[in-house]
C-alpha cells in the first residue's frame, strides 16, 4: 500500500506499508529514513483489536518522532 495523502498522527504521501495474514505489519517513510515492524500472530486477518493496536502503535511512534 503506498499512502498517497497523510495519515493524520502517522505517514505522509509517499510512505508504504505492508500487511501479512497473521496482523504482522511493516511500514516506510523513505522520506524521513523512518520504518516500523509489528509482528502478531493473531487470525483473523485484519482482526479489530490487531487493528486498534497497529494504529496506536503507528501514532505512538510518529509522536515520539516528532
Amino acid at each position: 500500500m503506498i499512502s498517497t495523502e497523510a495519515v493524520p498522527g502517522g505517514r505522509s504521501p509517499g510512505s508504504f506499508a505492508w500487511a501479512g495474514l497473521g496482523n504482522i505489519s511493516f511500514l516506510d517513510q523513505p522520506d524521513e529514513r523512518h520504518a516500523g515492524v509489528i509482528l502478531m500472530q493473531l487470525i483473523p486477518f485484519a482482526e479489530p483489536k490487531a487493528l486498534r493496536l497497529l494504529d496506536v502503535f503507528e501514532k505512538t511512534v510518529y509522536a515520539a518522532l516528532g
